[in-house]
C-alpha cells in the first residue's frame, strides 16, 4: 500500500499504529467528545501542530474551545489524506473549516475550501445568507470574498444585470442594517462581474451548441441540425423553427440539436 493510503488508514480503530495524542470538546449537555491523532503527521502537515507537540510546551490531551468535534474531524482526515468531498459540506461548515485551516496554516485545505465555493447552489431562498456569512467572516478575506461573489453573480444572472431589479428583490425581505449593508456590498460586487456572452443562435448561457431541443430551450429561428436522421419518424410531434409542420419541411423536435459558433 503507498505511504499516503497507509496515513490515511492509520485513523481507522483498527489501526496497528496508535494515537498518540487526543483533542476534547465539550458539546451540548456538557457531553465530552473527541478526535484523536498522531502528532508526527500532524507536525509535517503544520508549523503550528509541530510547534504545540515539539515545542516547550508540549502537549498530549488538548482542549479545543473554538471549534465543533465535527469539523476539527474534517480538517483532520484531510491532513489524513482521508477522502473528503469538501463540497458535500454547507457554506457555513465550510466557514468554520477555513478557520481552522487559517489558523493551522493548512495551504492546501484553503485553497479546496475556495475551489468547492462556486459548486454551491445559490438561490431565492439563500442568497441573502450566503452574503450575511460572508460578512460575518470578512476577517478570512479571501472565503468572504468568495461567497460575495457567489451571491452577486446570482442576482445578476437572475435579474440579467440590472441592479435596481436586484435593489428590490432585496429590499422586499425584512430590512436590518446588516441587510443593507450586504445589500450595498453585492451591489458592488456586480458592478465588477463580468457579463457572460449571451449565445446569439441558441439565445442562453451558456451555449447550448450539440445540445438536443426540448418544448423547454426551443427558440424560434435558431440554426439547428439533426442529431440523427435515421431515427425520424412519420409518427413523432413536428416543431420547425417556427412552430409546428410537416416533415417534409421540418425535423422532428428529439431528433435535432443546436448548432452554434460561439
Amino acid at each position: 500500500m503507498a505511504l499516503l493510503g497507509k496515513i490515511a488508514k492509520s485513523l481507522d480503530p483498527n489501526s496497528d499504529l496508535p494515537t498518540d495524542v487526543t483533542f476534547f470538546f465539550k458539546g451540548e449537555d456538557n457531553i465530552v467528545k473527541e478526535v484523536k491523532a498522531h502528532k508526527l503527521i500532524l507536525s509535517m502537515a503544520s508549523d503550528v501542530f509541530k510547534r504545540e507537540f515539539y515545542g516547550t510546551m508540549k502537549e498530549e490531551d488538548v482542549v479545543i474551545k473554538d471549534a465543533s468535534q465535527q469539523v476539527f474531524q474534517a480538517m483532520i482526515e484531510f491532513i489524513y489524506n482521508k477522502r473528503t468531498a469538501l463540497g458535500d459540506f454547507e457554506l457555513s461548515f465550510l466557514a468554520s473549516l477555513y478557520y481552522l485551516a487559517e489558523k493551522y496554516y493548512l495551504e492546501d485545505l484553503k485553497e479546496g475550501i475556495l475551489a468547492t465555493i462556486p459548486e454551491h447552489e445559490v438561490n431565492n431562498e439563500n442568497v441573502l445568507d450566503v452574503a450575511i456569512l460572508a460578512e460575518e467572516i470578512i476577517l478570512h478575506e479571501p472565503l468572504s470574498d468568495a461567497l460575495y461573489v457567489a451571491a452577486a453573480s446570482f442576482l445578476k444572472s437572475a435579474f440579467n444585470g440590472k441592479l435596481e431589479k436586484a435593489v428590490d428583490f432585496c429590499v422586499e425581505n425584512e430590512s436590518t442594517e446588516l441587510h443593507g449593508l450586504v445589500l450595498f456590498k453585492m451591489l458592488a460586487t456586480m458592478k465588477n462581474i463580468p457579463v457572460p456572452n449571451l449565445c446569439e443562435n441558441c439565445k442562453q448561457t451558456p451555449c447550448l451548441n450539440g445540445k438536443a431541443l426540448t418544448a423547454q430551450n426551443f427558440v424560434p429561428g435558431a440554426e439547428v441540425a439533426p442529431r440523427d436522421p435515421r431515427g425520424i419518424s412519420r409518427t413523432d410531434t413536428l416543431v420547425g423553427l417556427d412552430g409546428p409542420g410537416t416533415l417534409s419541411n421540418y425535423y422532428a423536435l428529439r431528433y435535432l440539436m443546436f448548432k452554434c459558433f460561439y
